[in-house]
């Protein structure tokens, strides 16, 4: 008797008892013949019909149907597909092979498939969709996190991130600073090279960021109301267009609103970086309130808002006066300033118009339009418009929500819209990226794309003025802290 096939013999049965479970138990998994439902699988965030970046970060998301077990498979043209198997409904993307399909696959289709296996039964949801644009997005963005409570403040800081990663790194962060506020971080022309910042209450000035050198200045002088508040770089990255004034924050119970924020008065004033002197014209700085400056693309006008003067014993006036879109011709270089004139007149609109911003190719203005007032990231009803700076037509852009938008601005090539948007949840503000093609149409807005998705349920903190720059910002935390805590340089009035 050979005891080897004897042995082979007694086991043979069991082995192939093993062999038939595994084989069952495979084909019980399968995906491929699952049933489909009749709706798109439910994610978070809303990642569907999207227009993508070559350069974008994983679109990370959750699946939030019931499973036990989920399935996901990621294609785009002859690329490999990505597979992810697993039981946990969050999904991260694997970085390395993502940039590689997104890379490989610019103009194609980009396709998600989704299953889950609920009480032993697969379903398939209908193939979600996304094209990839060719059109590369800025890789860094700037932003503010604030952890706000109504009139105060707790925690803040600037930060910038890069889209291509998920790599997030903080330029300041105010608890080093004195709890004081920060804000208004400011690019000519999305280079992050020439950079500014507000510093507010504590240690009070404006940073500057030019050339490698980094200035702390008083913009204060003995011709303006104030120091300056909302910034504008001019194309040339030698001036600055600020407003001044005096700001007023309410509670208020108008409009459902807790909170807003209002001019009591306001001017515009331009910023000399090289001789650091400031100068104005009666033009910009009338009895009615100017604010919100933006320079066209080719320097040649600065674009801003204006209400009506203020009657500073009435509420009403104060708090809910419209601003209108203005215009005024201005050479730097001779400091030579044309006449005001109207672009869009809020009595036409029956809107308050606020937060202008010019595309780099000059063509289009988006704004932000409202009720009343500039400050949108507290009224509900703020949407953003689009104005052909050729025919002076406006109209209301698809990618608007029922909560508030605010904060447009642009990429360097102008193919990309970055703004803060209130859609997740109807209180706090994360910043959303659209494509913005040739036409002036604006496609389906993103959030902006997290490791972890979660975050955004577990982050009780706003976004606010999301900023597309063409590089990191080589500025080291501890650097702009010194420089908050240095004397600033008083400017001079001419």
């Amino acid at each position: 008797m050979n005891p080897t096939r004897t042995g082979m013999g007694s086991f043979l049965p069991l082995w192939l008892s093993l062999a038939g479970l595994i084989m069952l138990s495979g084909c019980a998994d399968r995906v491929d013949h699952a049933p489909e439902a009749d709706t798109v699988a439910d994610i978070f965030p809303a990642y569907y019909d999207l227009t993508i970046p070559p350069n974008i970060a994983p679109l990370n998301f959750i699946i939030r149907e019931p499973g036990t077990k989920f399935r996901v498979e990621i294609s785009a043209g002859e690329s490999e597909t990505i597979v992810i198997s697993q039981r946990s409904s969050t999904i991260r993307i694997p970085l390395d092979k993502w940039q590689e399909m997104l890379a490989g696959n610019q103009g194609n289709t980009l396709s998600v498939n989704i299953w889950s296996r609920n009480k032993k039964q697969w379903t398939g949801y209908p193939t979600i969709t996304h094209h990839i644009s060719a059109d590369p997005i800025d890789p860094y963005l700037a932003y503010r996190i604030v952890h706000t409570v109504y009139l105060n403040w707790r925690r803040m800081g600037i930060y910038q991130r890069n889209l291509t990663s998920f790599e997030e790194s903080p330029l300041i962060e105010n608890r080093t600073t004195g709890q004081g506020c920060m804000n208004c971080h400011s690019f000519a022309g999305n280079d992050p090279s020439r950079m500014m910042i507000h510093f507010r209450i504590i240690q009070p000035g404006t940073l500057i960021w030019r050339e490698d050198r980094l200035s702390k200045i008083d913009t204060r002088s003995s011709g303006t109301m104030s120091a300056g508040i909302y910034p504008a770089w001019h194309p040339d990255g030698k001036h600055i267009a600020f407003s001044t004034g005096k700001i007023s924050p309410h509670l208020t119970t108008r409009l459902n609103k807790v909170v807003d924020v209002a001019d009591r008065v306001s001017d515009l004033m331009v910023y000399d970086v090289e001789h650091n002197t400031v100068t104005t014209s009666p033009r910009i700085s009338t009895e009615m309130r100017e604010n919100m400056p933006a320079w066209s693309a080719d320097g040649r006008y600065l674009y801003f808002i204006r209400a009506p003067e203020a009657n500073t014993g009435d509420e009403e006036s104060l708090l809910h006066a419209r601003y209108s879109l203005m215009r005024i011709s201005y050479d730097t270089e001779w400091d030579l300033w044309g006449e005001a004139e109207m672009v869009l007149n809020a009595d036409s609109t029956g809107m308050s118009i606020s937060h202008p911003s010019v595309s780099p190719n000059g063509k289009f203005l988006v704004c932000t339009m409202s009720d009343f007032g500039y400050f949108t990231i507290f009224h509900k009803g703020s949407d953003l418009y689009a104005m052909n700076l050729e025919t002076n037509a406006f109209r209301k852009l698809s990618l608007n929500s029922e909560f508030a938008e605010s904060h447009p601005s642009w990429s360097s090539n102008g193919r990309w819209l970055v703004f803060s948007s209130k859609r997740m949840d109807g209180v706090l503000s994360r910043p959303h990226i659209a494509y913005f093609d040739e036409n002036g149409n604006a496609h389906a807005p993103f959030a902006l794309p997290q490791k972890d998705p979660s975050m955004y349920d577990r982050l009780i903190a706003n976004y606010n003025l999301p900023r597309l720059v063409t590089g990191k910002i080589e500025l080291d935390p501890i650097e702009i802290r010194d420089a908050v805590y240095g004397e600033p340089l008083p400017a001079t009035f001419e």
